[in-house]
């Protein structure tokens, strides 16, 4: 089960990405200024795959932490690297996403029992109220991403919905992985 819930979750984030790069080369039926100029989009959904798929099916290259850190320093990208008048709606929900996945990913690392002292104020991973919390903003978000798709299909544009459903397959089969 974990297998094929991790094939989704890559799956799905992969249609993440590769909506953003859609999105960032016509709008407006204009040639925009390529795949670099809507970094801001797709770079952080690109760190988001990275961290899942070395973290659930890769080798480990990065450690946990270090993945939750980029995530977390990707998560303003969407909103802030695209002027307003430019959004199409899909930065917020970007934004969300990868705190969503910075969310499980912080709650489910495992404290490395090096010292006493870090033993004796390490916190696991699995229990208490804080993983309680994260789960819940990851549902939040995937919800969100439910609604935002089905008003998306309402007014017939193709890859908000597709990606917005994406998002909520991936944070969905995080969700059940985690429990």
């Amino acid at each position: 089960m974990y297998t094929v819930l991790t094939a989704v979750m890559l799956a799905c984030c992969a249609v993440g990405v590769l909506c953003p790069l859609r999105e960032g080369r016509r709008r407006g039926g204009v040639l925009r200024c390529g795949v670099l100029g809507n970094f801001g989009q797709w770079g952080p959904m690109a760190v988001m795959l990275a961290a899942m798929a070395d973290t659930t099916a890769g080798p480990g290259l990065l450690p946990g932490v270090v993945w939750a850190l980029l995530l977390l320093l990707a998560a303003p990208l969407p909103l802030v690297l695209l002027r307003r008048e430019h959004r199409s709606g899909m930065e917020l929900h970007r934004a969300l996403s990868v705190l969503g996945m910075f969310a499980l990913l912080v709650t489910g690392l495992q404290p490395v029992a090096g010292s006493a002292l870090h033993s004796a104020h390490a916190h696991q991973g699995g229990g208490g109220f804080t993983p309680f919390l994260a789960a819940a903003l990851a549902a939040a978000v995937a919800g969100y991403s439910v609604l935002l798709a089905m008003r998306g299909l309402r007014s017939r544009r193709l890859v908000h919905p597709v990606e917005a459903f994406s998002s909520a397959g991936a944070l969905g089969a995080m969700l059940l992985m985690a429990a």
